[in-house]
């Protein structure tokens, strides 16, 4: 999802990427504004229902569910839900996307244009304000009902909802503070309104670039935000966060305001997924690495590059779960609900995505660890992505990982070949499988040292995925 705006140019126009407005806005308060730890806080939930997004793991790697069970986000973008749809909407929404096997979803709490709202205000689509008077402490009871109401069908569903209380969109927008203390405020109130609800994770920024030199010290907007999130844990909230920078590549602790703020590394990349989860998951200190943004299905943001196609969505997912991502979010043109996304809802890519992330999770998939030795795969990889940005079917390296005892192990292969493995790694016993990753159809292998990829897939491209179990 991607602000687009249009500038006059040579008498005529251009489209041009641009980031959320409102970014630069002057808030009293905050030149003063005293930088100290937040509160310690706990999560606000209870150990019945479905299973959701709770805490992180005791080694930073994953993400734990109430019941301390490992949980990875598979995930979709709706983000102007709240404005955009009606009950009915909603409910159709979630309900299709759960039985799709989607456990994840991000939304935006306050509508703007920019995030795909129909007012810039924060109104609804059917005409329901966040605020009585623009007042950000006096909450219009509907629209707050609302939000509830949506939360609790997510729920009952098994959706986690990460959600923005305010994004880099909103702020200056349907969210105008008038100090530093109303930021404050507004998290806790926030946070107190929303107690209730199991599945929140809390996330702010959005395609954000900070109106600041000082990136260390932050500007008005990372202060607002901060004070907002010191009010949620002030409420007692401990949920995990973290922050959306911004496009074509960031990871949330490439800022060094929220570095240390964060709980886990929110990754945006248009370019081959792996290098910068590979990036973030090899970070200090260690937490978990979620692909939160890659290429949407019906969108290119690179008008260079060739249009997004299910081998693109295919690539981006898989790149990622054998490079240590905690979860990954596939997204949609249908981010702020274009005409006729119903009819949309279920493709190819859809399917494709579900059966990938079954085959995932029959695996140990929070022991997986990223191959970036090359102990496993040790010829054939392909070429590695360097700094040159680089469309996601432009290159063709090879990713694998494995569990520690080596007893499972995947490896994706982006286009055809042979590789080479080290047959010393693999226990005996091994069995190797070929995985279409287009229909899950599987063909049994013989293990040995090299492995050739078995022609053409289902949908007629040539990425294939090596299971390796014993």
């Amino acid at each position: 999802m991607l602000l687009l705006c249009l500038v006059a140019a040579s008498g005529g126009w251009l489209l041009r990427r641009g980031g959320p407005q409102g970014q630069a806005m002057h808030i009293t308060g905050a030149s003063t504004y005293r930088d100290a730890p937040w509160p310690e806080a706990t999560p606000r939930v209870g150990s019945t229902g479905r299973p959701f997004v709770t805490s992180i793991s005791p080694d930073r790697r994953f993400f734990l569910d109430q019941y301390g069970e490992p949980i990875r986000l598979k995930g979709d973008t709706p983000w102007s839900l709240m404005t955009d749809l009606s009950p009915d909407e909603a409910a159709l929404y979630f309900s299709t996307r759960a039985g799709q096997g989607f456990n994840a979803v991000i939304v935006s709490l306050l509508g703007a244009l920019g995030n795909g709202g129909p007012f810039d205000d924060g109104r609804t689509h059917d005409g329901l304000a966040p605020f009585v008077g623009g007042d950000v402490l006096r909450f219009d009871e509907p629209y707050w009902d609302r939000v509830v109401s949506y939360l609790q069908m997510a729920a009952e569903r098994g959706v986690t909802v990460l959600l923005y209380p305010v994004d880099g969109w909103s702020i200056g927008h349907s969210f105008v503070p008038t100090s530093i203390q109303q930021c404050r405020d507004f998290g806790r109130l926030v946070a107190e309104r929303l107690a209730g609800l199991p599945n929140i994770v809390w996330v702010i920024g959005g395609d954000y670039v900070p109106a600041t030199d000082d990136l260390a010290g932050g500007s008005d907007v990372d202060r607002c935000w901060d004070a907002m999130m010191r009010g949620v844990r002030e409420a007692g909230d401990g949920r995990p966060f973290s922050i959306q920078l911004t496009f074509d590549r960031s990871i949330s602790s490439d800022n060094p305001f929220w570095a240390r703020r964060i709980d886990w590394n929110f990754v945006y990349t248009y370019h081959p997924t792996y290098a910068a989860v590979l990036d973030a998951y090899g970070r200090t200190p260690t937490m978990p690495a979620v692909l939160g943004e890659a290429n949407y299905e019906g969108e290119n943001n690179q008008s260079e590059s060739a249009p997004t196609s299910d081998e693109t969505l295919r690539r981006q997912v898989l790149w990622s779960l054998t490079s240590g991502a905690a979860g990954e979010f596939m997204g949609t043109h249908d981010w702020d609900f274009h005409p006729g996304w119903r009819t949309r809802l279920s493709s190819p890519a859809t399917t494709q995505i579900a059966g990938l992330r079954d085959l995932f999770d029959g695996l140990r998939w929070w022991q997986l660890v990223p191959d970036t030795a090359g102990t496993l795969v040790t010829a054939g990889r392909g070429t590695p992505l360097d700094d040159a940005p680089v469309d996601v079917l432009d290159n063709d390296y090879v990713t694998a990982a494995r569990t520690p005892d080596g007893r499972q192990a995947v490896v994706y292969v982006p286009t055809a070949r042979t590789i080479t493995v080290d047959p010393a790694v693999l226990p005996t016993g091994t069995s190797a499988v070929w995985v279409d990753p287009t229909s899950g159809r599987r063909i049994p292998a013989p293990v040995s040292s090299t492995f050739t990829t078995p022609g053409p897939n289902d949908a007629g491209d040539h990425d294939w995925v090596l299971l390796l179990t014993s």
